[in-house]
């Protein structure tokens, strides 16, 4: 577990982590290399059996001091790397922290909405292989006060200067963050509203109740009694029809006076 992960506080969590290029470790060490590459020729003429000074005691005083010069920029090197691995630059949802060190640690940090301003130096060599310079003006700075708060030769600095600005905006304004512990999930099948039942003690119950009686088991209708028509309402309405077609000239008096006779000897 990291230094300064163990250092956050409840629910503070960390959004952009980053450290110094690995040229930073070039630039700390090339003296290192140069006299461990020198080291290690001196050692490998000596080792060709070729006298240096045609003195084997200054030989033997040059290999204890060409091995101790290479063990030394070689120790030298894996510290300086180990250091470079410990450093721990970082920004959370509410602090920009600067944590390194690898027996004695070292951390610094500054709250996000204390940030004013940001300045970021790259050279052209920075811009090609990614660092640069970035520095932070706090509130602390414009009073006069000393805040370590520089992030030199600082990998992807653009990228960390954007998440420190974005997150700063997102500390200022809450409406725009969205909380991290919610992630978007698929949406809820849709299901068809049904009405709900009316509470106990509303005078819908009883209206309700019916209604379902009624949905369940329809009450059945019961058919309309016909009553019989008798002989004489049959032939009154014959003769109506008679009479209506003799009004309209399709049959003449003496068809209507016929049929007429003929209908009343038949009762």
């Amino acid at each position: 577990m990291s230094y300064a992960r163990n250092l956050l506080s409840r629910g503070e969590e960390v959004v952009h982590a980053s450290r110094q290029h690995w040229f930073a470790v070039i630039a700390r060490t090339w003296l290192w290399i140069l006299l461990a590459i020198v080291a290690l020729a001196l050692l490998l003429w000596i080792g060709t059996n070729q006298p240096v000074l045609d003195n084997e005691m200054v030989d033997g005083v040059l290999t204890v001091i060409a091995v101790a010069s290479l063990l030394g920029a070689a120790a030298w090197v894996a510290f300086v790397m180990w250091d470079w691995r410990n450093q721990e630059w970082m920004i959370t949802t509410r602090r920009v922290i600067r944590a390194e060190g690898v027996l004695n640690k070292s951390m610094s940090d500054s709250g996000l909405e204390k940030i004013n301003d940001a300045r970021l130096d790259q050279s052209v060599f920075g811009r090609i292989f990614g660092f640069g310079t970035l520095d932070i003006l706090t509130a602390a700075e414009e009073m006069g006060g000393s805040n370590v708060a520089d992030f030199p030769m600082i990998a992807d600095p653009i990228e960390f200067k954007k998440a420190m600005l974005d997150q700063k905006e997102m500390l200022e304004r809450p409406d725009l963050a969205r909380p991290r512990y919610q992630s978007p999930g698929p949406a809820p099948d849709m299901q068809r509203a049904e009405p709900m039942a009316p509470r106990a003690g509303s005078d819908r119950v009883a209206v309700h109740a019916d209604e379902e009686r009624l949905v369940e088991a329809p009450a059945a209708v019961p058919p309309v009694p016909v009553e019989p028509r008798s002989p004489a309402d049959d032939l009154a309405s014959t003769l109506e029809r008679l009479a209506g077609l003799r009004d309209k000239g399709l049959i003449t008096p003496e068809e209507y006076e016929a049929k007429k006779t003929d209908l009343l000897e038949r009762m």
